[in-house]
């Protein structure tokens, strides 16, 4: 069911719905120069084996540098790559080490109890606003203008479908639903703060793997950020099927975990 290559190929259409591509020899290189601090959408992505470090460290820095841009890049196929990861700092890059785990759901629904406060709705033109504060709300996500420029651009997308739980009509959990062929991946599960702790992230999952369903998919996917949200997701009857190791290497500006740090 799972492999680097199956994972990478849905993240790179996934980044697509965002962001503008160009390829290179090891990888490929994305760019989104309206939303400039917005890290997905602006990074290389390297995950075969790299023949020169020397010039595609080069070559990425030039590449964004010539964009005005941060230099970034998550590396890969680690083991093969163990060149890269030596020449890094030689090119003026930091870089941090993350291991990922991949939870795919297992088919089974979840059933909760009926629960009349709560209601799901697909967010449009109607909801949106409240939709974004949600998001606009966490800090991990980033800066609350690169969420909002971040989600219009997906929520025009035929690719990305938004959801809104609200709790007597109070929307407090938002994620979205990324389908490509006949996988899906969701993302961007948020709840507001005040709200955590109710277990209604469960309820949005039950709605979303209903909507899967519908729509015949093979397989629905979810990248949990630490082993907390693991576990939630666990109990939603996603399972873990591995994990991916990677580098997170950057020339300036603040790491992922630091960002995760001051949420």
């Amino acid at each position: 069911m799972y492999s680097l290559e199956h994972i990478i190929e849905l993240d790179l259409h996934y980044l697509k719905g965002f962001s503008k591509m160009e390829t290179c020899e090891d990888g490929v290189l994305f760019y989104n120069e309206d939303n400039p601090t917005y890290y997905d959408a602006n990074h290389a992505h390297i995950w075969r084996k790299i023949n020169n470090p020397n010039v595609l460290l080069s070559q990425i820095k030039k590449f964004y540098q010539s964009k005005s841009l941060i230099p970034r890049l998550y590396l890969y196929n680690l083991e093969e790559n163990q060149p890269c990861i030596n020449a890094l700092e030689m090119h003026g890059f930091q870089y941090e080490s993350f291991t990922d785990d991949i939870q795919c759901w297992n088919g089974e629904p979840l059933l909760l109890p009926h629960n009349p406060a709560i209601g799901i709705e697909r967010v449009t033109d109607t909801n949106i606003e409240e939709a974004m504060a949600v998001e606009m709300s966490i800090s991990t996500f980033g800066e609350p203008s690169l969420i909002k420029t971040a989600f219009l651009q997906t929520y025009r997308s035929p690719y990305f479908t938004y959801y809104v739980l609200k709790l007597d009509g109070k929307a407090c959990c938002t994620a979205k639903l990324f389908v490509s062929g006949n996988q899906g991946r969701i993302e961007s599960v948020a709840t507001l703060e005040s709200y955590r702790g109710q277990g209604l992230i469960g309820y949005i999952l039950q709605h979303i793997q209903q909507q899967s369903i519908q729509l015949g998919l093979e397989n629905l996917w979810i990248m949990p950020i630490n082993a907390q949200v693991a576990k939630v997701y666990d109990k939603a009857n996603f399972k873990s099927v591995g994990k991916i190791t990677s580098i997170h290497a950057f020339t300036e500006g603040k790491s992922i975990h630091q960002i995760r740090q001051n949420s």
